[in-house]
C-alpha cells in the first residue's frame, strides 16, 4: 500500500462522525416484482378500461405492491399526458377544419314531420313540419328555423302558421355570446297576415353539463304586423327568451322552448314542451304540448292557441 492512499485512508476515517459506527445504515429494501398475472391485469386495464376500472386497478395494485408505487404512478402521469396531448391535437385539428370549413360545410339540421287525419262526421287534415339547420364556425354560430302547421275542418282553413328565422351569434367566451336574429311570420287566424321582428341582444349560457343545459337570451327588438283588418303595427318591444335540454335517460330528452315580446301595446309568449325518444339511429319520436298567446288579439279571436302533437325527428 503506497503513502498517498495511507494518508486517503487516515483522513476519511476523521472525517467519519462517530454515530457512524453505532448506527449502520438500513439494508435497502428489495423491490418485489408484480406477478405475471397482475401486471396482464394492468395492461388490460391500461388498454381497454374506463378511467375509474384504471384507478381501481391501480389503486389496489399500490397497496398490494407499496414498491411498485412510483412505477404505477409514472404510468398514470404517461397516460395522462398522452391523452391531454391528443386531445389538443383533436381540438387544433377541429378549429383547422372549421376556418378553412366552406359556406356549405359543416351544417346539421334536424327535420320534423307530423300529420293528421279523421273523416265521418268531421273531415279534418292537419300536417306540420319544421326544419332546422345549424352551422357552427370557432367564433361564430348560425341558425336557420322554418316551421309550417296547416288544418283544415271540413273543407274550412282552421289553421296556418308559417315562420321563418335567421339567428347569427357570436361567442365571446365559453358562456356569453351576442345574437341576432331576423323573423318573419304568418297567422291569419291570430289576426296578421305578416309580421316581421328583428333583435339584438346576449345569451348567456347558465348550465353547461352533460345531461342538462340551460341558455337564455334578451335584448330590445323592433316588431312590424301587417293585420288581417287592413291595419299596421309598428313596435319597439323587448325580447326574452329560454332554450333548456334535460337528458332522462340515454335516448330520452325533455326540452323547453320559450319566447317572450313585451311591448306597450301587445305582448306575445309563445312555449313548447317536448319529451323526445330515440326510436333508431337519426329517428327520434318527440311528443310535445305548444303555446301561444297574445295579450291583444284581433276582434273575435282567442289570446290563447295550444297544440298537441306527435311528430317524428330525423337528425342529420
Amino acid at each position: 500500500m503506497t503513502l498517498r492512499t495511507l494518508l486517503a485512508l487516515a483522513l476519511l476515517a476523521a472525517a467519519t462522525p462517530a454515530w457512524a459506527d453505532q448506527a449502520p445504515f438500513p439494508a435497502p429494501v428489495a423491490i418485489e416484482p408484480i406477478p405475471p398475472a397482475v401486471q396482464a391485469m394492468i395492461e388490460d386495464a391500461f388498454e381497454n378500461g374506463t378511467d375509474a376500472e384504471i384507478d381501481a386497478v391501480v389503486k389496489y395494485a399500490r397497496r398490494a405492491f407499496p414498491t411498485q408505487a412510483v412505477v404505477l404512478d409514472n404510468r398514470l402521469a404517461e397516460r395522462t399526458a398522452a391523452r391531454q396531448a391528443a386531445e389538443q391535437a383533436r381540438l387544433a385539428a377541429e378549429r383547422e377544419r372549421l376556418l378553412t370549413a366552406g359556406l356549405f360545410d359543416n351544417w346539421t339540421g334536424r327535420g320534423e314531420v307530423g300529420a293528421s287525419r279523421s273523416t265521418g262526421n268531421t273531415d279534418n287534415l292537419g300536417i306540420y313540419a319544421s326544419l332546422n339547420l345549424t352551422r357552427e364556425g370557432v367564433n361564430w354560430r348560425h341558425a336557420v328555423r322554418a316551421s309550417a302547421e296547416v288544418q283544415e275542418t271540413n273543407g274550412v282553413r282552421t289553421q296556418e302558421r308559417l315562420l321563418f328565422a335567421y339567428e347569427p351569434r357570436y361567442k365571446v367566451s365559453d358562456r356569453l355570446s351576442t345574437y341576432g336574429l331576423i323573423q318573419g311570420e304568418r297567422d291569419p287566424l291570430l289576426g296578421y297576415d305578416a309580421r316581421y321582428s328583428a333583435s339584438l341582444g346576449l345569451g348567456y349560457a347558465l348550465v353547461k353539463q352533460r345531461r342538462l343545459t340551460v341558455d337564455v337570451q334578451g335584448g330590445p327588438a323592433l316588431r312590424y304586423a301587417q293585420l288581417t283588418d287592413n291595419g299596421s303595427e309598428l313596435d319597439i318591444s323587448g325580447r326574452a327568451a329560454i332554450d333548456a335540454r334535460l337528458q332522462l335517460r340515454p335516448g330520452v330528452t325533455l326540452t323547453q322552448n320559450a319566447t317572450a315580446f313585451l311591448d306597450s301595446q301587445s305582448n306575445t309568449f309563445t312555449s313548447a314542451t317536448g319529451l323526445e325518444t330515440q326510436l333508431i339511429g337519426a329517428l327520434t319520436a318527440r311528443m310535445s304540448y305548444n303555446i301561444q298567446h297574445e295579450s291583444d288579439p284581433t276582434l273575435g279571436r282567442v289570446a290563447t292557441d295550444t297544440q298537441s302533437r306527435v311528430t317524428f325527428v330525423y337528425a342529420f
